[in-house]
């Protein structure tokens, strides 16, 4: 029977032993553990930074998608505003006799709508008759000698705008 004691003893002994190692290695591990959470620190850092990335690169899209629109806009509106100034020139070189003709008639009608289509689209159309040069509005095409300089007296050309932005500066005529 004191074999059996005996066997039974280092039985669990060697089970004792087997369980202090036990412990002793997952106290070993523990930095292994701070480890790991140096880098799950690393990896949320990463996480929010390539959130944030993402969230810069969806604002510069849609700022260049923005853009790109309204540079195509701008260049749609750009040919279409000679034929407004042709339609101007039409009517008011028209004689006094022709003005009251069918022809005429469509012509006026057409240029009002083409006009007005334009401000739907926020083009907007300004008068410089009456007013200062603005160098960032006009270009002076001609001089005319006067006592008042730099007032506009003729346009060949208005000056547009889109938004807040200038689409097409005036060609205007001002007194020197």
């Amino acid at each position: 029977m004191t074999t059996t004691w005996n066997t039974d003893n280092d039985d669990l002994q060697q089970e004792l032993q087997e369980d202090l190692d036990n412990i002793q290695e997952e106290e070993n591990e523990t930095p292994e553990i701070e480890n790991t959470n140096d880098e799950v620190s690393s990896l949320k850092e990463m996480l929010a930074r390539n959130q944030a990335d993402y969230q810069n690169f969806k604002k510069r899209v849609e700022r260049d998608r923005e853009d790109m629109v309204y540079f195509l806009k701008v260049d749609i509106f750009k040919r279409i505003l000679p034929r407004v100034d042709d339609l101007e020139r039409i009517i008011k070189n028209t004689p006094e006799d022709q003005k009251n003709t069918s022809l005429f008639e469509w012509v006026t009608i057409l240029h009002k709508n083409l006009v007005k289509n334009l401000e739907d689209l926020w083009v907007m159309a300004f008068d410089s008759i009456n007013t200062e040069v603005n160098p960032d509005k006009h270009e002076v095409m001609t001089q005319v000698p006067s006592e008042t300089p730099w007032i506009i007296i003729d346009e060949f050309e208005k000056w547009y705008m889109i938004w807040d932005r200038v689409l097409r500066i005036a060609k205007v005529i001002v007194w020197s």
